[in-house]
């Protein structure tokens, strides 16, 4: 190497020069090396930036589509919803959507039949479209059980969910999500740190839907012609990026894709510095040059690879090991947020792992949840030749608690309740929360029997009133379980759910606060539900008729009062008992509906035959949930009023036990019934729990003996015991007695020598239509003296 000038030099001075002309090049080689081989890292690092973003990408909608699920799954599962889909009440439905919707953030609700046509939707526009637009997730769904996915419905995009509503056969297809774009590209800039843009692919181009871009980026990004449809190097105005593009949707492509962002000015931010470093450091001393070089050379080199295998260790899912940080230089700093972000992702991956499994109010483990630890439980079982218990609760009048004191209350409520149930169990108990007021109880290694005393346990843990002392509130609630065994009632995790669930309404039915599930009795289940829907349509058809049954007075021998009585014809079915369609009533809220109905035909009736010349008392029978309902008194009003009927000739019939169930609240009501001049009566008296101080408090003017006592009046000796001391007790306390059930004219002439007021029963008559009503009192009547001599 010749350096010109070099031979005016000493030797000296020329090795000097020589020497430091070699270090300088060496030098200057060493910049360019490192320069090219931090392009090479950095490009490649952004490359590898892409492929992991575009994984995070996907988990993101996987995971927001699994927490989308989990919300819709939640209104899906409700018992109400599920029947008011089933009954076919869009009232309530509707309502059931837009607060769920509300409660979850949702900006899109949607109902589909199971045709997948749209019957209800919270948005504008063409419904059609809609239910076209919906067609791909309504078909995964229907392969998968659910499916989730980006929807446009109206040229906006939507992050979607489509769940099934099984009751327990499939009902129909619920639909819910959110608006798809600004929040999902800023949520993904805040996690990864890399830019999203989000563009729809149109007929003339393309058009920009959000990014997380700034506004120059932005507006450089909206005037391309097209997306790069291809992992690629762009520049946005000053700034040059590393691009990959992906379905916004990866599940069902479509017309939205997602260009992800990595910039490369931000990347190569900290080897500037360190460029400028290393250039200063070449105008040193050729020593400290040479020395300085190589510890540059490894300071770069050594962090770079470490940060390419964190990016590795990320990008499989590894996020235990953070990165070893030395110094406080600027690849420090790279490495420290290198940790911050991967500590992030872990924190957030955990979070969103444990909200898809847990409920986010009791915080006890959800329906998904809850079906993984059945089925780990069951396959312990199998293994162990052991059993396993379900436990299904569902919470009494919780319904009534949330309409009267509102959500917020109830929530509440259900908070305690689950704490309850957590010390009510025991450690080795498994406990979480269905949805709604459904709780699953799971118990291992146990019978039968114990079962049911650890069920009566949880009943008697939840019976103490709930004190929400920070809502200076208190309240009663009480609950019915429903118990299935494996492998008794089920082999599998959903039969015995199922079963449960079919056992839980049983004992809610009965009043049994617990029940085993009895085999056969699905079918039982089926035709509930198929009665609760033709229920709702039998008024409308004009399959109910009020039937009318004769009181008699034994003192004057007349008829005094007519019973009106439900019957209920069923077209494919035939007579339909009361005793089966008035619980069904009760339980689905029509109960309200029929009793008016029940009201309003016997009232219409009874005023046309006053008109006529037939001026007898009408006897209506009152729901235990009648008295709950403080709209009663008023309706009973406008019903009198409107048929001009005489309150004082009205006699409101009301079981013993229904009073007993809710005494208070009973009271009011019927004091507001009996404020308009009604009269009341307690209902197969002899059969409740009451006791005379609590009768005694009641405003009632008569009391009906229970049939039980008078069917068989002349042939048990015992029951005339109990017949006798309940008319000494009701004339004692000036009440009108009456007694139902008559049928031989033994146990007539025994009520007679009793004093009985008045009687009811098939001796006399059966009930029957207003027409042949009529023509038996003619004949009854017509033959007065006859009957005298039975009767008087």
């Amino acid at each position: 190497m010749r350096v010109p000038g070099i031979g005016r030099l000493s030797f000296g001075a020329r090795i000097v020069v020589v020497l430091v002309a070699i270090l300088v090049l060496m030098q200057l080689a060493t910049l360019l090396i490192v320069d090219v081989a931090v392009n090479r890292d950095v490009h490649r690092q952004l490359a590898e930036r892409i492929d992991v973003g575009e994984k995070v990408w996907r988990q993101l909608q996987r995971d927001r589509g699994q927490e989308l699920t989990l919300a819709v799954g939640a209104l899906a599962s409700d018992f109400a919803f599920r029947e008011a889909l089933a009954t076919g009440d869009a009232s309530t439905v509707l309502s059931a959507l837009l607060n769920h919707g509300q409660r979850m953030g949702a900006d899109a609700s949607l109902l589909l039949d199971v045709d997948g046509k749209l019957q209800t939707s919270t948005l504008d526009g063409d419904e059609t479209a809609q239910a076209v637009a919906l067609a791909p997730l309504l078909e995964a769904a229907r392969t998968q059980g659910s499916s989730a996915g980006v929807v446009e419905l109206g040229d906006k995009p939507y992050s979607l969910v489509v769940v099934p509503v099984l009751a327990p056969r499939l009902i129909g297809w619920v639909a819910m999500g959110r608006l798809f774009g600004a929040r999902e590209a800023r949520d993904y800039h805040s996690l990864t740190g890399l830019d999203a843009a989000i563009g729809a692919r149109e007929a003339q181009g393309w058009r920009l839907v959000a990014s997380s871009l700034d506004i120059e980026s932005a507006n450089a990004l909206a005037q391309l012609p097209a997306l790069p449809r291809e992992r690629t190097r762009i520049a946005l105005g000053e700034q040059q990026f590393h691009a990959g593009i992906t379905p916004a949707d990866p599940a069902h492509p479509g017309r939205i894709d997602v260009l992800l962002l990595a910039g490369v000015d931000a990347a190569m931010q900290p080897y500037q510095q360190l460029k400028r470093q290393i250039m200063l450091l070449a105008t040193l001393a050729a020593l400290l040059a040479l020395v300085v070089s190589v510890v540059v050379g490894r300071s770069v080199t050594r962090p770079v690879a470490r940060l390419a295998d964190a990016a590795r260790r990320i990008e499989a899912g590894d996020y235990a090991e953070n990165l070893a940080v030395a110094g406080d230089d600027e690849l420090s700093d790279l490495a420290n947020a290198f940790n911050r972000m991967q500590g992030g992702i872990a924190e957030r991956e955990q979070r969103i792992r444990h909200q898809a499994q847990h409920d986010t109010l009791t915080g006890l483990p959800n329906r998904v949840h809850a079906l993984s630890l059945l089925e780990a439980a069951l396959e312990h079982a199998r293994s162990s030749d052991t059993r396993c218990a379900v436990l299904l609760l569902d919470l009494d009048r919780f319904k009534e608690i949330n309409d009267t004191l509102g959500h917020a209350f109830g929530d509440s409520v259900l908070e305690e309740v689950g704490r309850r149930l957590r010390n009510a169990i025991d450690s080795d108990d498994r406990l979480a929360r269905l949805g709604g007021d459904e709780f699953l109880v799971l118990i291992g290694d146990t019978d039968q029997a114990s079962a049911q005393e650890r069920a009566w346990s949880i009943i008697r843990a939840l019976e103490a009133p709930l004190d929400l002392s920070e809502r200076q509130a208190q309240v009663s609630i009480g609950a019915s379980i429903g118990l299935t065994l494996y492998p008794l009632h089920a082999t599998s995790a959903d039969a015995l759910l199922r079963r449960a669930d079919i056992a839980m309404y049983e004992a809610k039915q009965a009043q049994r606060r617990v029940a085993v599930y009895q085999t056969g009795h699905d079918e039982t289940h089926l035709r509930r539900i198929g009665l609760i829907s033709d229920l709702r349509r039998a008024r409308e058809r004009d399959e109910l008729r009020v039937f009318y049954q004769p009181k008699v007075d034994l003192r004057s021998g007349r008829v005094a009062h007519a019973e009106a009585l439900l019957r209920w014809q069923h077209p494919a079915l035939g007579t339909i008992s009361p005793d089966e369609f008035i619980p069904l009533a009760e339980h689905c809220g029509l109960i309200h509906e029929i009793t008016a109905f029940v009201l309003a035909a016997g009232l219409q009736q009874a005023s046309a035959w006053r008109e006529d010349g037939l001026e007898i008392g009408l006897a209506v029978n009152l729901s235990p949930m009648d008295l709950l309902d403080a709209r009663l008194p008023d309706r009973v009003a406008g019903l009198l009023q409107a048929h001009r009927f005489p309150a004082q000739e009205l006699i409101l019939e009301i079981t013993e036990s229904t009073v007993m169930r809710d005494v208070q609240s009973a009271l009011i009501t019927m004091r507001a019934l009996r404020a308009l001049g009604v009269r009341l009566s307690i209902d197969d008296f002899g059969t409740g729990h009451s006791s005379l101080a609590q009768l005694r408090s009641l405003p009632v003017d008569e009391i009906k003996i229970d049939k039980s006592f008078v069917m068989r009046l002349d042939t048990n000796p015992e029951d005339t015991v109990i017949v006798r001391s309940a008319i000494e007790i009701g004339h004692n306390m000036g009440l009108v007695v009456i007694a139902e059930g008559v049928e031989q004219s033994g146990s007539l002439e025994i009520l007679q020598r009793l004093h009985c007021d008045m009687v009811q029963g098939y001796f006399f008559s059966k009930p029957v239509p207003a027409e042949d009503f009529r023509r038996w009192h003619d004949d009854f009547q017509a033959n007065a003296s006859t009957r005298s001599e039975q009767i008087a």
